[in-house]
Formats: structure tokens, C-alpha cells, sequence
């Protein structure tokens, strides 16, 4: 008796799988008053990650 369901598994593991993103760097309270260059980092991190988002 065959299984229905068992061809499709098989296939889904032979396919190739989307590269992850990386995570991201955690941001605490402390960022948000940190003062970095003429703001703060967080808004320093913000930009950074945008940034790296519209080239990639």
C-alpha cells in the first residue's frame, strides 16, 4: 500500500532553501539616550540597518 503524503516530503527536502536574513542586533532602553555622534545610537542603528536593507 502506498502513502500518499510521503512523496511530497520527500520532494520538499531535496529542494533548495531560501538563505536566512541575519538577525538583526538587539536594541535596549539604554540605546535610545546613548548619545552617538550628533543623535543617538539607536537612531544611529536604525539608519545603519536601513542603509544595509536598501543595498542587500
Amino acid at each position: 500500500m502506498r502513502t500518499p503524503f510521503l512523496s511530497p516530503l520527500a520532494e520538499t527536502e531535496t529542494r533548495a532553501r531560501p538563505k536566512p536574513k541575519p538577525l538583526r542586533a538587539p536594541l535596549f532602553i539604554q540605546d535610545a539616550v546613548t548619545p552617538w555622534a550628533d543623535s543617538t545610537m539607536l537612531l544611529a542603528l536604525w539608519r545603519q540597518q536601513e542603509a544595509e536593507d536598501r543595498d542587500g
